[in-house]
Parts: structure tokens; C-alpha cells; sequence
């Protein structure tokens, strides 16, 4: 008797038409893609808008929005779009338990898929999805962007308010408390109109997707079918865009913004009749804080700072060691300060939490003292003589207005093109600066532009706070 089981999987059923049949070439034309792609960000949208038609046409505008996932730490991916290819009146999850393309297989994530479907309007079938190319064209993106996850994907059929409403409060449910879950919509625009007015009212859905509003995106979608009767379809994915403007909405919408826009024209020279493609970004609002540490693991973090740093002046490594305790293996933004005699001596840090707090704190103390291109590199001898500060952040927040900049609580970082600069907020404390002396020094010292760049449009400010604590603070 064989007891092994045998897994299901979903055979690729475009690769070859809408992207390539070979691994090799699948992986060098995403990677192509998103080489070009121009637009980066400093935070991670939990939420995607991409197109799917064949890659010639659509590929660069889908990669704007990938490539602001490329190694993010997303384990699960919901894949979320409309039926093009079987007519069904439910919302169908597919439940094989890999699907697989040219660069190889991804599991379902059997458990969550088994939560979302109720067996009346959130069904599962894999007939539905058998031919369907919505999905399927962005799952090689992810799978380079991406070095683990698992898959939902999800088509949703002719269906009434009622059930897009049901969806998406389950979906909201999952990325209100999974931040490493991320919902991925499949949608091309306007359909056969000619260029221009594809580029017209291309613009106008995208720009009340970006509204972030489902009212504004209904009424646009409303207005242009009335201003433009002989225009097929203006978002064949309406009804998961809508589901996924009711996702951001419950859990709360920080920022939206649209990536890129094209349309079909652009590669074919056939501008008669166009497909118009775009990709929207939106960033969700953080209810939970990152967890404060107690007085122990502070104690931990700082002595195991200055061991990497002993360590590594003696034998050029960096150690590396499981965690003593399993609250240190969560994931944050170091920023590692050392100073000699209460003067700086090195600072040095990230804003990305891509690894556990209790390794970044080692790479980081390691990199203060020995790769802060101020300083010479700390000597062994000196070490006995350096106090060694740590700092924990949150995520960035945009602003808009020098009013949300709190001194003393809000450390800033500003970026202006390929330029950035950031201050601690405990060194505006530490320095005695007004708000406009802080701004000034991290615009002349950190950017080398002028004191005043913060004011000047092309700036963005962030700001971010931090848990800070050293080996001799003030009892």
C-alpha cells in the first residue's frame, strides 16, 4: 500500500503567451523589468494594483509595483481578481495545493483559504480558475521578489455588494494582524478605446482609486460610462478594486499612490484601439506599535552590542547566535550610537526591520564602530572607553506639514531625489536646536544641500520614533 500522497497543482495556463515558457527567460525579463522600474519607497505597501495582460504590453507598469515588494519578508499573498474566462455568480478561491509556472511551484496556504470560504458565496473551484491568465501572469513577479510565501488566489464572478462587502471584511480581518500578508489586485483600465481618451479617462479612474475612496472610484467609473458609451469596460477587475479600497478602509489608509500608466498602444503602434494598464500603491495604517522590551532584554541587546563589537575588532566577524530569548527574534530598525567622553563616535543604523532585532543590533553596533565614514574605526584598546546607546524605530510616516513634527519625540528623515539624511530625536535635545535648526542641520550636514531644502517641494519628510537606551542612563 503507498501512503505517500500525491499533491495537486494547477499546470501554467499562459506561460508561453503572456510570458515566457522558459525558467531562464521568465527570470532575466522580470528582473529586466524591474531594473527599469524607477519608483522606490522607504515603507512597504500591503496593498498592490497591477495589470495582467501579456508582459510586452503590461509588463513595466505591473514591475513599478513589484519592485517596491522586491525582498520584503511577505509570507502569504492574496492574488485577487475577476473571472475573465468562466461566467460563475460566486467568489472562487482556487484550493489545489501548488500552482506552478515557469520558475517552478508555489503552495496554497491551505489553512487560510480554508477560513475564508463560507460554501455559500466564497466557494472554492479550481475549474474556474483552470484557464484564467488574471492571476497567473503576476505570480513569476512574485516569486522573484519574494523568496518564500504561500498563495491565495481568488477570482470574483458576477456577485452584489453583499458579497464583495463579506470579502472584504475577511480579507481586512487577515491583513489588520498579519502585516506580512499582502494583497495583490489584478486589473487592466479601459478597453478599446483609442489612445488619447484612453489616456484621459485612464487618469481619472486612477486618480479615484488613489482618492482611496469606493464611492469616488464607483461614481468615476459611472461618469465615464455615461461621458463614453462605446468604451467596453473602464477596470475589468472593478469589483476587486473595490473590495480591496473596502480592505484599505477598514483597516485604515495611510497613503495612496499611482505608480505608472500606459496602455497598449504604447508597444503596438496600433493607437485606434488601446488596453490601458496602470499600478497603484497604497500603505495601511499601523494600529499596533512595536512591542517595548523590558529592562532585562535591554541589559541583553547592550551586552551583546559590545561583545560583537569585541569580537569583531579581534577576528574580523560578526557574530551571529540564536536569540536568548524569543522576544529578540522579533523583527526591527537599529540604529547602534557610540560616543567617547559624550562626544559621537560613531552612529549608524537602518529603517528597515529585515531581521531580528537581536542580529541587527550585532551588525549594527559592528558597522557604528567600524564603517561610519566619519570616524576612524574604533581600536581595540578605545573600546573600554565607549558607551555604546541603542535606538529601536518605528516605521516612517510622511508629512506633510511642519506642524506633525514633534522635537525631542520624532526623529526626521528627509529625502530629496537619490539624497537622505536623518537625526535621532534625541539629538535635537542633545544639540538644543529649534524644530528649524534640526531640519537645517540633517539638509547641510547629512545632504550637504542647503539649511533650508526642507522647505523646498521636492523634499519629502518623514518622521519616526524611537526606544532608546544605554549602558549609563540617567537614574
Amino acid at each position: 500500500m503507498n501512503d505517500k500522497k500525491e499533491f495537486l497543482v494547477r499546470p501554467p495556463a499562459v506561460a508561453g503567451q503572456f510570458y515566457p515558457e522558459s525558467e531562464a527567460e521568465t527570470r532575466v525579463q522580470v528582473e529586466d523589468l524591474l531594473a527599469e522600474s524607477g519608483f522606490v519607497s522607504d515603507r512597504l505597501p500591503q496593498i498592490i494594483i497591477v495589470p495582467h495582460a501579456g508582459w510586452q504590453y503590461s509588463g513595466p507598469v505591473a514591475a513599478q509595483a513589484f519592485n517596491l515588494i522586491k525582498e520584503a519578508d511577505f509570507d502569504k499573498v492574496i492574488l485577487l481578481g475577476t473571472a475573465h474566462q468562466v461566467p460563475t455568480g460566486k467568489i472562487v478561491i482556487d484550493d489545489h495545493d501548488f500552482w506552478q509556472t515557469s520558475l517552478g511551484q508555489v503552495p496554497l496556504a491551505k489553512d487560510l483559504i480554508t477560513d475564508l470560504i463560507d460554501g455559500e458565496t466564497i466557494i472554492a473551484s479550481r475549474e474556474i480558475h483552470k484557464n484564467d491568465h488574471v492571476l497567473e501572469v503576476e505570480l513569476p513577479f512574485l516569486q522573484v521578489v519574494l523568496s518564500d510565501f504561500s498563495l491565495v488566489p481568488i477570482l470574483i464572478g458576477q456577485v452584489d455588494n453583499s458579497a464583495l462587502l463579506a470579502l472584504a471584511k475577511k480579507l481586512a480581518s487577515v491583513l489588520a494582524v498579519d502585516p506580512k500578508t499582502l494583497l495583490v489586485i489584478s486589473s487592466d483600465l479601459s478597453h478599446y478605446p483609442d489612445q488619447a481618451t484612453a489616456k484621459a479617462v485612464d487618469a481619472k479612474t486612477l486618480a479615484a482609486i488613489a482618492s482611496g475612496s469606493r464611492e469616488e472610484f464607483d461614481q468615476t467609473l459611472v461618469d465615464l460610462e455615461n461621458q463614453y458609451p462605446g468604451v467596453d469596460t473602464f477596470a475589468c477587475g472593478a469589483e476587486a478594486i473595490r473590495v480591496g479600497l473596502l480592505v484599505a478602509n477598514k483597516i485604515g489608509l495611510k497613503e495612496a499612490k499611482i505608480l505608472a500608466q500606459s496602455d497598449s498602444g504604447v508597444v503596438s503602434a496600433q493607437t485606434d484601439q488601446v488596453v490601458g494598464y496602470g499600478s497603484v500603491a497604497f500603505w495601511l495604517k499601523e494600529d499596533k506599535p512595536s512591542p517595548g522590551i523590558n529592562q532585562e532584554e535591554k541589559g541583553l541587546l547592550l551586552s551583546w552590542a559590545r561583545q560583537a563589537i569585541a569580537d569583531y575588532l579581534v577576528t574580523g566577524r560578526i557574530l551571529s547566535q540564536a536569540a536568548p530569548k524569543d522576544s529578540l527574534e522579533e523583527k526591527r530598525a537599529v540604529f547602534v550610537t557610540l560616543k567617547k567622553a559624550g562626544i559621537l563616535r560613531g552612529c549608524l543604523g537602518g529603517f528597515e526591520a529585515k531581521e531580528p532585532v537581536w542580529q541587527a543590533v550585532a551588525n549594527m553596533a559592528v558597522a557604528a564602530a567600524t564603517n561610519d565614514p566619519r570616524f576612524p574605526p574604533v581600536a581595540q584598546e578605545e573600546l573600554e572607553d565607549i558607551m555604546i546607546e541603542i535606538s529601536l524605530l518605528s516605521s516612517l510616516k510622511k508629512v506633510t506639514s511642519l506642524k506633525e513634527v514633534e522635537l525631542g519625540k520624532h526623529g526626521v528623515y528627509l529625502k530629496q531625489g537619490n539624497l537622505t539624511g536623518t537625526f535621532l530625536p534625541q539629538v535635537a535635545q542633545e544639540g538644543d536646536w529649534s524644530k528649524e535648526g534640526f531640519l537645517g542641520e540633517i539638509c547641510a550636514q547629512k545632504m550637504g544641500l542647503k539649511r533650508d531644502c526642507y522647505l523646498d517641494p521636492a523634499t519629502e519628510i518623514f518622521v519616526y520614533t524611537v526606544e532608546s537606551f544605554t549602558e549609563n542612563p540617567d537614574d
